[in-house]
């Protein structure tokens, strides 16, 4: 199953390059003058993981049907949707993959869209869209906190079941919010892997922050958590420089932009922590190209930072199973579509594979549902792992 999932993954990501390469999927979107152009999709998908429509497709899972993307509008299926800030991210590609099998199991369309640009604007204009469609269900990375809520609103509004999953909308933005791993814990781990490459309590280092954009609430509260560590054990971190937070937006280009400038303005720095499977991969490689002694831990893939933990440039890694929190998010819009829960503390989600789930009490006044806790990668585990996601 595991080995299915990541043919699938890297079918579906030869899929949507080719589409965007080509051209095939549309402009991103942009309003002017009233109007607006339609936004830049990744292929449909229906519920096996296979692209649609006019581009390249991905072969389907055993047993899929022929479903298209012109399933949406008159399709007696119900029809949920993933949506991400970036759409040809690796690690979003594997949440989809399991998105779509939970759809697939349990008789659903279903399709992914993103751009490739992290804003709120790109992700208004692809969720009007969906609207307008009449789509059943959306789970949503958003891009910002804030900024989605009136179109969220408004498709709630309209009897479509929102959820957000991976970066949380506010709450009213939401029905409910599917966190893969405690957000303090994530946090705090990175910086103590950061300390640990440093020498250890009360050793001297200098560490810096590579996050993604500033809006992404997700990001925000990882570094929040990395620097309470730092104020809740000032022995420990008392000759240690944490660095100004930069930010690659969730970019390669941005992102080895910003590695490059922090190895340069500080040529002693010790340890680059990333919570971004874009911005670890990319500080690795601007050590590995610049032959710098800096080292990277944060949250990364497996089968990226493979090599990087091999050669040691990355001390260690963070992440939880990709498919498994798509997997859950699908089935947390389906538990509301249906009606087993409303996204209330107490209810349950009916997930498949993954068993059931209780809604929680979310930080930020919302709820959550918790995937579990996240693995951590090293030389030790990391063969074990490196083909699966």
């Amino acid at each position: 199953m595991k080995k299915m999932r990541k043919m699938l993954t890297v079918l579906l990501t030869a899929s949507m390059l080719s589409a965007l390469l080509g051209g095939c999927g549309g402009k991103d979107s942009t309003t002017s003058g009233g109007g607006s152009e339609p936004a830049a999709e990744a292929p449909a998908a229906d519920s096996s993981g296979e692209a649609a429509g006019d581009t390249a497709e991905a072969p389907a899972a055993e047993g899929s049907g022929d479903t298209t993307a012109d399933y949406v509008a008159g399709s007696d299926a119900s029809t949920y949707v993933m949506i991400s800030k970036t759409l040809s991210d690796p690690i979003f590609i594997d949440m989809y993959v399991g998105f779509s099998e939970f759809c697939e199991a349990e008789g659903i369309n279903c399709m992914y869209r993103g751009t490739e640009e992290p804003t709120a604007e790109k992700e208004i204009e692809i969720i009007s869209q969906l609207i307008a469609q009449g789509v059943d269900g959306l789970a949503v990375i958003a891009s910002d906190f804030d900024a989605l809520e009136p179109i969220l609103t408004q498709a709630m509004g309209q009897g479509i079941s929102v959820v957000t999953f991976d970066s949380a909308a506010n709450p009213d933005s939401r029905q409910v919010h599917v966190e893969q791993a405690s957000i303090d814990l994530v946090g705090r781990a990175q910086m103590d892997s950061a300390l640990q490459i440093c020498g250890g309590a009360g050793a001297e280092g200098t560490i810096g922050i590579l996050s993604a954009q500033p809006e992404s609430q997700l990001h925000a509260d990882w570094c929040a958590a990395m620097l309470q560590e730092v104020e809740d054990k000032p022995d420990d971190y008392a000759n240690i420089t944490v660095l100004p937070i930069a930010y690659g937006d969730d970019l390669p280009d941005k992102s080895t932009t910003e590695a490059q400038a922090m190895l340069q303005n500080y040529p002693d720095l010790d340890v680059i922590i990333s919570p971004t499977t874009v911005g670890i991969l990319s500080a690795a490689k601007v050590i590995q190209d610049m032959n710098s002694d800096c080292k990277v831990t944060g949250v990364g893939l497996p089968s990226e930072m493979a090599p990087y933990i091999d050669n040691g440039i990355c001390y260690d890694c963070y992440l939880w199973d990709p498919y498994d929190q798509g997997y859950l998010a699908a089935a947390s819009v389906h538990s509301i579509a249906t009606g087993e829960s409303t996204g209330t503390v107490g209810d349950t989600v009916t997930a498949g594979r993954l068993g059931s789930y209780t809604v929680e009490e979310y930080y930020d006044g919302g709820t959550q549902v918790l995937l579990g806790d996240p693995i951590r990668f090293t030389k030790e585990n990391i063969n074990d792992y490196k083909d699966l996601f």
